[in-house]
């Protein structure tokens, strides 16, 4: 999540998630699956201040969904 998606000429990199330390493809551009996601700004910010690399999917659903659990409260 904290790669920069305006240089869509870079290679796809294997990447370990801090968080649970699954390994995934992330493709470093706008064609990557993060990208197709509705990520909150809170999320955003909170993996910007916490993590360098990207999370994997299963991580990234869970923030989500915590966070937009966070809110209907």
């Amino acid at each position: 999540m904290a790669h920069d998606h305006a240089s869509d000429n870079r290679e796809a990199r294997t990447v370990v998630c801090p968080i649970c330390g699954a390994e995934f493809i992330c493709s470093r551009s706008l064609d990557c699956w993060c990208a197709r996601k509705s990520i909150p700004f809170g999320v955003t910010e909170y993996l910007a201040a916490h993590f360098e690399n990207c999370v994997c999917s299963s991580c990234l659903d869970r923030l989500i969904s915590q966070a937009e659990a966070d809110g209907a409260s």
